[in-house]
């Protein structure tokens, strides 16, 4: 079975967060701004050089889960949460060392790195999932409560979280254990039970996720 990353407004899996480096006055700002899209899309590999090294977040949680997303579409991860993903997919993403933050000037224990998933595939079953495809005149001016807007070469996608109905293929968990769904980069992140499984096993906490369900035609 697959699993999805949750990116409903009452069920979020964003932690506000950004690079510091990405913002003004940095003198490098508009440099490591566009790391911070690539980040949030995996649209190509990064060099250790191109990374910033300081991820600020905005409100210290009660926990940090070990893998979350920060603004703009932006993962992070734990040591022990890296070490799970490199074993199952390995040399398949990649994790850059990176100093998180919490307003207060504390960080959290253990190593924390920014992670680049560039893998994407097609696995979603769209007829079967709660997901629109608009042209963008047919969009609504407000958007109903945990609906998400991606946009695609010639139009617009809603993807209704809420309703957590999105529909994967029978070879989805095959080939890659953590990807994106092709379309919808950065709002789709799926993951497999094989992963699912060892990062409960370990102990170790994720965002907010819910169940991919089977399409019928399997």
């Amino acid at each position: 079975m697959t699993w999805v990353f949750n990116r409903s407004v009452n069920d979020n899996v964003l932690i506000a967060g950004w690079f510091l480096e990405a913002q003004k006055p940095h003198p490098d700002w508009s440099r490591y701004l566009d790391v911070s899209i690539v980040l949030g899309e995996g649209t190509r590999s990064l060099s250790a050089d191109e990374m910033p090294r300081q991820f600020f977040i905005d409100e210290k949680p009660r926990a940090l889960p070990d893998m979350f997303m920060g603004s703009s579409g932006k993962w992070v991860v734990s040591d022990p949460a890296r070490q799970i993903i490199e074993d199952l997919d390995p040399g398949l993403h990649q994790f850059f060392s990176i100093n998180v933050q919490f307003p207060d000037g504390s960080s959290p224990l253990g190593e924390w790195f920014a992670m680049n998933i560039t893998t994407v595939r097609k696995t979603m079953i769209d007829a079967e999932s709660a997901i629109k495809h608009l042209p963008p005149a047919k969009l609504p001016k407000k958007l109903p409560d945990g609906t998400i807007t991606t946009y695609w070469s010639t139009g617009t996608s809603l993807i209704d979280f809420n309703a957590k109905r999105i529909t994967v293929g029978p070879d989805a968990d095959d080939g890659a254990n953590l990807w994106r769904e092709k379309g919808h980069q950065r709002d789709l992140i799926l993951f497999s039970d094989k992963l699912h499984d060892a990062l409960q096993e370990a102990g170790l906490t994720t965002a907010k996720t819910f169940r991919a369900r089977l399409s019928t035609e399997s």
